[in-house]
């Protein structure tokens, strides 16, 4: 039985050390957001953490709405979050994080909240619940939900999976290392003249453009940003991929990002196939995994999407990301032509859980991809890798510890903290300079260190004090 209790709010304001353009946007800062709660479970007052980003721009992709309005509404959210959730009992955590949906679902209807929106809310609670209960058993995230402790039911979110025993549907190991897809935003400098230029006044001994993060890091992985204008879009595309075979000859793999630029099919088929005429891009096609939400979510999944893309049949292995809030969503999708959905801890565990099920039981050549949004430590970061290994996603993106310098934003007290209790996943910089950060060594993140972890690893993580508590629920 699980009783909340108390739950806290705090945040903590972030800025990079580069620009990110992503999407219809540029993140030089962005509020950190964690919750900290106390429950009641089988019988011993517990208690849990969970952390992410307030990303404005990636929730709602409306160019009209100010920055200061998004990340109003995104408070909001997460206050009504915790409202739900305040005082509830359940005999799962399963259950109750679907009690707490349920309640998120009527509010967004009220507000016209998006479905990806709310169901942030809904994630963080989530997260932090798990984290509680994998502190009160002392057991691993994955412990938790191979012996079947969280309470998961599969056919709550797909029904063909009814009763199904999900560790047969899952990987039958974890992941130990994960490739790190390193991601090339649409502004990012691709060599040393541009770094020189975007880059003025940066000195943190870490890599700025794309040939040296490559020599860095290693990266044999690479995520690439790509507009929906043909021309400018696929001359970028040849200058990235010139840096990339440069350093790494044929020694790569790559995914492509949409980010929803594209408003048709008839425009992403013009793209491709004009992208198929450049001899520059040879190499890339033949390297290519997926393509990743390149419809704008109004028409990605809507009739005349379902009727266009069976009748292209050399289309790439498409993926949908933003347009997989809802369950249903992946059954959409995979009814109409894609190949199959990313996972991102914001969009809920349980929810990618299912999903992973789901592909599994569908079999074929169907994908889950891992992908992340600048995602950091000391909580966040971790958390997420122990959930990618659990559902087998051995290519990762990971591009917080560049765009942020690691936990450079955060307090000496948490970098010692993380640097104890993360050995492996954290490390010092190779020059003995700079903060904590994630490692990298040949293009690999050995993420054993947060799947051996509770979920949150340590509750003793320096946090106190570390940011302003914005909202308190009792």
């Amino acid at each position: 039985m699980i009783t909340i209790h108390a739950q806290r709010w705090y945040r903590r304001e972030l800025r990079t050390r580069l620009p990110f353009h992503y999407g219809i946007t540029v993140m030089e800062q962005v509020p950190h957001a964690w919750l900290e709660l106390e429950a009641t479970i089988d019988g011993e007052r517990v208690r849990g953490r969970a952390a992410d980003h307030l990303p404005p721009k990636w929730f709602t992709k409306d160019p009209m709405r100010s920055i200061g309005l998004e990340l109003a509404e995104m408070y909001t959210v997460l206050r009504k979050a915790s409202a739900a959730a305040s005082g509830q009992e359940a005999r799962s955590v399963h259950a109750l994080v679907q009690t707490v949906d349920e309640a998120q679902r009527a509010e967004a209807a009220q507000r016209g909240w998006p479905a990806l929106l709310a169901h942030f809310g809904v994630s963080l609670v989530e997260r932090a619940l798990i984290d509680a209960f994998c502190r009160r058993h002392r057991c691993s995230v994955v412990q938790a939900v191979r012996d079947g402790g969280l309470g998961i039911r599969l056919g709550d979110l797909h029904e063909e999976l009814g009763d199904q025993d999900l560790d047969n549907l899952l990987p039958r190991t974890s992941v130990e290392r994960v490739f790190c897809r390193h991601t090339v935003g649409l502004g990012d400098a691709l060599d040393q003249a541009e770094a020189q230029t975007m880059a003025a006044g940066v000195d943190d001994g870490l890599p700025v453009d794309l040939r040296a993060v490559i020599r860095h890091y290693g990266v044999r992985e690479f995520k690439i940003k790509v507009g929906a204008e043909v021309e400018a879009g696929l001359d970028r595309l040849e200058r990235v991929t010139a840096v990339i075979e440069a350093e790494r000859g044929t020694d790569y793999a790559a995914t492509l990002d949409g980010n929803e630029a594209f408003e048709t099919v008839d425009a992403l088929r013009e793209f491709w196939a004009r992208g198929q005429e450049r001899p520059r891009l040879r190499n890339l096609w033949g390297r290519l995994r997926f393509f990743e939400q390149p419809l704008h979510r109004a028409v990605a999944l809507n009739d005349e999407t379902a009727a266009a893309l069976p009748r292209w049949w050399e289309r790439p292995a498409l993926l949908i990301d933003e347009s997989g809030a809802e369950p249903a969503d992946l059954r959409r999708a995979l009814a109409i032509g894609y190949a199959g959905v990313s996972h991102k801890n914001c969009k809920g565990v349980i929810h990618g859980i299912a999903n992973r099920c789901l592909l599994t039981r569908r079999g074929g050549n169907l994908l889950m991809s891992g992908e992340d949004l600048s995602n950091v430590g000391p909580v966040a970061l971790p958390q997420d890798l122990a959930v990618q290994a659990l559902l087998g996603n051995t290519s990762v993106e990971r591009n917080g510890h560049h765009y942020f310098a690691g936990l450079a934003g955060w307090p000496q007290r948490v970098n010692t903290a993380v640097l104890a209790r993360y050995a492996g996943l954290y490390g010092r910089p190779a020059e003995g300079r700079g903060a904590t950060m994630l490692q990298v060594r040949k293009g690999e993140i050995d993420v054993r260190a947060a799947t051996d972890h509770a979920f949150g690893g340590a509750w003793d993580l320096g946090l106190d004090g570390a940011g302003e508590c914005w909202a308190e629920f009792s």
